[in-house]
């Protein structure tokens, strides 16, 4: 039995989406409503792809929502909205380590609206999505598929400082051979190596205890 949503529920959470810097396309939006739903009630919400279009469109039309300019299939806030609006120097959530639920374009829409909306260089902004991307995309592959939290802020010396943490999965290495990678811990370090060059300093913790990888990076944004 699936959990039922409201079309105003629905219109409420693409609303809060949208204001919290997500972009993305339909798909994308029907995802995230998908893992919100599932993270918060354990089932999957009664939506069809073409109630979200509806919104999304609906949004439009009102000039809440706008579509981008590189890619006329992705929505984002309309600039209007933001007219006046101070945002802070921090920001967090959790989200959940599946492909299906789209997690790399959530943080990386999610990062770059932060990071403009406090000043930051484009080059910056570009390097540093890169980076979480990574980051992310390192969570899903190793990660058990369940909760991953990601938390960043800029401190009073223009610093950004992010941390990621997700639980493991179990890692069995014979299959990893068999497959052709002489072991995870190989490709996760192939991963690092491209953050190395795009974060001032990071840092990957194996808590055992606790079965969870921490991701912990800062970049001097000025």
């Amino acid at each position: 039995m699936s959990f039922h949503l409201t079309r105003e529920e629905i219109e409420k959470q693409i609303q809060s989406m949208l204001s919290q810097g997500l972009t993305g396309t339909v798909n994308d939006f029907f995802a995230w409503i998908r893992m919100e739903t599932f993270r918060k009630f354990k089932d999957e919400p009664d939506i069809e792809n073409s109630v979200i279009t509806n919104i999304l469109e609906s949004m439009v039309s009102s000039g809440f929502a706008k579509l981008s300019r590189f890619n006329q299939n992705e929505f984002h806030i309309h600039p209007d909205q933001l007219n006046g609006k101070k945002f802070p120097s921090k920001d967090g959530y959790i989200l959940l380590g599946k492909i299906a639920f789209q997690p790399m374009q959530y943080v990386r829409s999610r990062l770059e609206f932060f990071l403009k909306s406090q000043g930051t260089p484009e080059d910056i902004v570009m390097d540093l999505c890169i980076g979480a991307l990574e980051a992310v995309e390192n969570a899903v592959k190793y990660g058990d598929g369940t909760e991953v939290e990601v938390e960043y802020f800029i401190d009073r010396s223009q610093t950004l400082f992010m941390k990621m943490t997700n639980n493991l999965k179990e890692l069995n290495l014979e299959q990893d051979i068999e497959r052709g990678k002489f072991s995870s811990t190989a490709t996760l370090m192939r991963g690092m190596m491209v953050m190395q060059k795009l974060f001032d300093e990071l840092d990957l913790e194996i808590l055992e205890d606790r079965k969870q990888a921490q991701f912990n990076a800062k970049k001097k944004l000025s």
